[in-house]
């Protein structure tokens, strides 16, 4: 026997509805609609596209989908059975099919995962997705080794930067985008309050850290303009127009902290915006539109204006479609809400992933500035989109089995401390013991290992504890 489940709109709950016959499959769906109607659905104009399905259930019943859906708020009563209709999608009004997937990530268990021994090793019904701590692991230390003396030749540090942002990107639009569907809209002061909890109390010890072993170690005074442009976010457009030498000393990185702080500030704006007015597909179109303004703009610095290279490299206005393509991912192809075009992505991988790795390979032996400063952030982010769909599936496949591993997910969850303080004990420790580098920066490297464990217990939790009671999603 082949069912399929029937949702008013994707991802806004279950619908309301009757058990359809297959064989009066129209009939019954207008009088569903009809049932929906008096069940308070709203917004009459809402245009969703159908998702077609064929699956097995023989063996199971129709009751477990009103279980499943019993305390939602938007539903019916469980003793209301949810519309069944044949493997044929049906829109009929504000009633639409929609794949189990698609169900079971939007609230439902996924009685299927079973079959589908690759996808995650993470817990039933868990949104978490190991790999990406994984993958946050993996990006600090590209951008440690290259600060260690090795990215001149071997490691690409930026692209270790670039793979936060995308990763940032598709983090926080996930985020949103299911807070839009459960409540149809998105708490702007919640958002903001929850970044503020994450992202500040971290840095500002660092930077407290940063400022002891200033003063302690260099017996040198706190540099006033650069320490404020830190702590009011906006040390990379001060990186650019003043010299580098007026900051503490490691804090340099912070100029990618900044970056994002400012996609953070814009991008609920403009998504609160755009998630009522256009479908997925108009979403997508809108925001690689940006991209492609950012990459023009870029083309026009470089090639008009003769900016160097910093100027492409650390600002915002240059940057920010690194976290866009990220937003793109979470809007089209997003594994956490089984989009279509993120299963096709999964059966065309045989393909994908070997021209994704080499548009990146490409990227790192070209050595032309204008293609550095112009095109490769681009490139670099729509070919790491198809490997983040084969580490976010293949979770119990090598080598991304590597990325789960429990030591290498920790670091993951690290991630964020490592990366700003790393450079801060690195160029410390570098100032004072001359001889060998290796190891120096071996110490170093423990002792931002030591730090970021005790800001992630003493700091990071329990701001986490605050951001989840305070969190709608």
């Amino acid at each position: 026997m082949s069912e399929t489940w029937v949702a008013d709109r994707p991802g806004f709950g279950l619908a309301r509805g009757l058990l359809c016959d297959p064989r009066r499959t129209r009939r019954r769906a207008r009088g569903a609609s009809t049932i929906a109607g008096w069940c308070g659905l709203r917004d009459r104009s809402w245009h969703s596209r159908a998702l077609r399905t064929n699956t097995t259930a023989a063996s199971r019943g129709h009751q477990a989908p009103a279980a499943c859906w019993r305390n939602q708020s938007n539903c019916l009563p469980a003793s209301l059975p949810v519309i069944c209709c044949a493997a044929r999608s049906l829109r009929v009004g504000n009633i639409l099919t929609v794949n189990r997937d698609s169900a079971a990530a939007l609230g439902a268990p996924d009685i299927n995962a079973a079959e589908r021994p690759h996808e995650t090793i993470a817990a039933p019904h868990s949104l978490y997705i190991p790999s990406l701590d994984g993958i946050r692991a993996l990006s600090f230390f590209l951008v440690f080794f290259a600060h260690a003396g090795l990215g001149e030749k071997l490691i690409p540090g930026g692209f270790g930067v670039t793979i936060f942002f995308l990763l940032s990107g598709f983090l926080i639009t996930t985020l949103l985008r299911l807070e839009f569907a459960r409540y149809q809209r998105i708490s702007l002061s919640g958002f903001y309050l929850r970044r503020v909890l994450r992202i500040l109390p971290p840095l500002y010890a660092t930077m407290l850290l940063a400022a002891a072993l200033h003063i302690g170690l260099r017996n040198a005074p706190i540099p006033l303009a650069g320490t404020v442009s830190q702590v009011l976010q906006v040390s990379n457009y001060y990186l650019i127009y003043s010299d580098h030498g007026s900051i503490m000393a490691g804090t340099g990185v912070f100029w990618s902290l900044a970056v994002e702080e400012h996609f953070y500030l814009l991008f609920p704006l403009l998504y609160a915006w755009i998630a009522t007015r256009f479908s997925a597909r108009g979403q997508a179109v809108i925001l690689l539109t940006l991209c492609g303004a950012a990459l023009a703009w870029r083309w026009v610095l470089h090639y008009h204006y003769h900016a160097d290279f910093g100027r492409t490299f650390f600002a915002t206005d240059t940057r920010f479609d690194s976290i866009l393509l990220g937003c793109v991912f979470a809007i089209i192809a997003n594994p956490v809400t089984r989009d279509p075009l993120f299963d096709r992505s999964v059966r065309g991988m045989k393909w994908i992933l070997p021209l994704s790795v080499g548009v990146l390979l490409g990227t790192f032996l070209v050595r032309d500035a204008g293609f550095r400063e112009v095109f490769r952030y681009t490139l670099q982010g729509l070919a790491l989109i198809p490997l983040f769909i084969a580490a976010i599936h293949y979770q119990k496949s090598w080598p991304v089995l590597l990325l789960n591993l429990p030591a290498v997910r920790f670091l993951g969850v690290l991630s964020y401390t490592l990366y700003l303080c790393h450079f801060i004990f690195m160029e410390n420790i570098d100032s004072v013991w001359t001889g060998n580098l290796v190891l120096a920066h071996t110490a170093a490297l423990a002792c931002t290992l030591g730090f970021a464990t005790l800001i992630h217990y003493w700091i990071e939790r329990p701001c986490a504890r605050v951001r989840k009671r305070l969190s709608r999603a």
